[in-house]
């Protein structure tokens, strides 16, 4: 009973693989209707994530359907279309701790839900044969991003793996590899190459901490960036490693120094005070309480307040105080706040 059970699991979910041309993806059910088959078929799954309004995805429905990958994909995988902009999607993403920098992009995962491999793809690399790389990549565990953590461990510093395990450390969320493996590649890279196309692709989609030395090569020089890229993404690209930096957990543990650093370094950007004030006063009223600085800490959070401040605010200031502070003048503040509050 329980083979014929079995088999007609096998039988019923196979059929939910329409026949067509090229790479066979599932075209009914869900994520788990495609683990269920790929434990039946005794293979790992291949995920292609995409948008629905996606128009670099769109032009891979070609390639996908070329007879060469189309074999590749079909002996080797159980392939499925992962919407990102649907529920499934983005909680599937969610729980496994990926993030899509863009689409397509292929997740390799074995029978069990275990990440094997990732391929983040773009117009650039719409052929066959980035098609059947990735595939073969995820095919062989020497060569599968999922091997990277332990080759780095191991020693390896290629420059070149170094960016893409730094790239592949990001989309896993794991900031501190992330950061630890593009501080290894600033140094064993001439300074000279800071200022590169390569070494501002790499500010753009890889490096996540301020105090990377590309990082602080560009902010020191950003007259030499913005003579050489647009000066728009110059700042974009700037901020974003700032603000990276001050919201990540060790935002919480700055200096006032280090704060001070940040407001700076905004400020070369051509970001206005106030809007500096909204974005680092968190940080800063915590780095002047824990450096015993009270006057300056309420002063922070006293800029904040205005006519507008409503009594929801009033008690999460409130709160934000008593949570920091046991000084007596804190805590008169954070009790005149909290009468405010009723």
């Amino acid at each position: 009973m329980k083979k014929f059970f079995t088999l007609s699991l096998f039988l019923f979910l196979t059929h939910l693989v329409t026949a067509q041309k090229g790479t066979a993806f599932l075209q009914s059910g869900n994520l788990r209707t495609v683990f269920d088959l790929a434990k039946a078929q005794n293979k790992p799954v291949h995920l292609e994530v995409y948008a629905p309004t996606c128009h670099v995805c769109n032009a891979f429905k070609p390639t996908f359907e070329n007879a060469q990958v189309g074999s590749l994909y079909n002996q080797n995988f159980v392939n499925y279309k992962l919407d990102i902009t649907s529920a499934e999607g983005a909680a599937f993403l969610n729980k496994q701790g990926i993030w899509i920098p863009s689409t397509p992009t292929l997740l390799f995962f074995d029978k069990d839900v275990k990440l094997m491999h990732i391929t983040v793809l773009g117009e650039n690399y719409n052929t066959p044969q980035a098609l059947i790389e990735a595939a073969n990549k995820a095919i062989d565990p020497k060569q599968r991003t999922s091997n990277y953590k332990a080759s780095y461990r191991s020693g390896n510093r290629d420059a070149n793996f170094l960016i893409e395990y730094g790239f592949m450390a990001r989309i896993m969320r794991d900031t501190l590899d992330n950061i630890n493996v593009m501080n290894n590649y600033a140094k064993i890279v001439p300074a000279t190459q800071y200022g590169n196309n390569t070494s501002f692709l790499l500010l753009q989609k890889v490096i996540m901490d301020d105090e990377n030395n590309i990082f602080e090569y560009m902010i020191s020089h950003l007259g030499e960036f913005n003579a050489k890229y647009d000066k728009n993404l110059v700042k974009q690209t700037a901020e974003n490693i700032i603000m990276y930096s001050l919201y990540s957990s060790r935002g919480m543990k700055y200096s006032v120094a280090k704060i001070n650093q940040v407001r700076a370094n905004l400020a070369k950007l051509g970001v206005d005070k106030k809007s500096i004030n909204g974005r680092v006063w968190r940080e800063e009223s915590t780095a002047y309480f824990r450096e015993g600085q009270v006057p300056k800490a309420l002063a922070v959070l006293d800029s904040l307040v205005d006519a507008t401040t409503d009594k929801k605010s009033y008690k999460f200031l409130s709160n934000w105080i008593k949570a920091r502070s046991s000084d007596k003048a804190a805590l008169a503040k954070a009790a005149l706040w909290d009468a405010k509050s009723k």
